[in-house]
């Protein structure tokens, strides 16, 4: 109990130093019998104490991904390397059936999927809000129903198109089905943050229990995680994370901050704080108090020593989306971090000694 406790100090420490002051904190260390610094302070680690959820046993989290491949020696230990993001939405219609069976096809038994909800509350598996990215319409998949999204080409626009013919967007639970059935392990990715998912996630779990040992739950928001978390910890999570999530449509080398997602000003600094605070509060607290196994982080983000810090914390790395075959390797044979791809071009030779 006392190891958990202090690794919450240090942070707490800051936010105290920040909001009530460091001139103040220090006066009252020689004026007060008990300064009311480290009351505030006291109440802040323990107050995230209690609320924490319990990590998964360490032997939960490597039936589903598998040894760390810093600590395993053994050539024969299950390791996970590779994760087909979306299907290796490259190779084929990401997030499809035939994407997966595309995937168990070509060796990769291990994937990852985004879960949204349709209007009428139908959970499927699709990344984006709209249809426009995928068959060239401007549906918005939250507004839709599911009878006319399942009539809906999502191939037309991919390159590979004339291979595969008519793709729909599966239904989640045609998605688990299918991939227990190939013996496929999976991460699912929350798209949405609403709190139906929260519900959705854990009936999921109630109706396929081979999840358990299957199945990591993944989401940008921390809290869908902890809601998932808090009413079952036997379920093993992972949050995402990229520079600017909230303020930005995305960040990229050597682009930087992608386009503004408010053009208003107040709206879009209020973003920027929140931006910050999650970054900081991330390693010092989140983490802890959602009980998170895995951390998906954005691969341009990414450097030795943040790994360090955060196998040092009993947190899994994993890097998206590393696509290029020297990326690969890196990540492999440097890193020893797993990865999520979009093609599987080039795992032969990133996998070789």
């Amino acid at each position: 109990m006392l190891k958990p406790i202090l690794k919450l100090i240090p942070g707490s420490l800051t936010i105290v130093f920040a909001f009530y002051g460091c001139f103040h904190f220090v006066a009252e260390i020689f004026t007060s019998f008990i300064p009311l610094g480290f009351l505030i302070t006291a109440l802040i680690v323990f107050g995230v104490y209690a609320l924490k959820v319990p990590q998964p046993p360490e032997d939960a989290l490597e039936a589903i991904i598998g040894k760390d491949l810093v600590s395993s020696e053994n050539l024969e230990d299950y390791i996970v390397k590779t994760i087909a993001h979306r299907g290796a939405g490259l190779d084929a219609p990401e997030n499809s059936l035939v994407a997966f069976d595309m995937c168990h096809t070509g060796g990769c038994d291990f994937v990852e999927f985004d879960v949204t909800l349709t209007s009428d509350g139908i959970p499927v598996v699709f990344h984006d809000s709209t249809l426009e990215r995928m068959a060239d319409s401007n549906v918005i998949v939250s507004k839709t129903s599911y009878e006319l999204l399942k009539n809906m080409d999502i191939s037309v626009k991919h390159p590979l198109r004339e291979r595969f013919g008519f793709t729909n967007i599966p239904t989640l639970d045609q998605t688990v089905i299918k991939l227990l059935a190939n013996g496929q392990k999976m991460i699912i990715d929350v798209k949405d943050n609403n709190a139906k998912m929260v519900s959705v996630i854990l009936d999921l779990y109630t109706r396929y229990p081979n999840l358990y040992s299957n199945a990591i739950v993944s989401s940008f928001f921390p809290n869908i995680i902890y809601f998932i978390r808090k009413s079952d910890s036997k379920i093993v999570c992972s949050l995402a994370f990229r520079p600017h999530i909230f303020a930005n449509e995305y960040f990229k080398y050597p682009e930087g901050k992608g386009p503004r997602r408010s053009t208003q000003f107040w709206k879009y600094y209020l973003l920027k704080i929140s931006d910050f605070l999650h970054s900081w509060a991330l390693p010092r607290f989140t983490y802890y108090l959602l009980g998170i196994s895995v951390i998906l982080l954005h691969k341009d983000c990414l450097s030795p020593e943040v790994i360090i810090q955060w196998r040092t914390k009993g947190v899994r790395v994993m890097s998206w989306t590393v696509n290029s075959p020297i990326e690969k390797q890196h990540s492999v044979r440097n890193l020893k971090i797993t990865y999520l791809t979009d093609t599987l071009t080039g795992e032969v030779s990133t996998h070789s000694i």
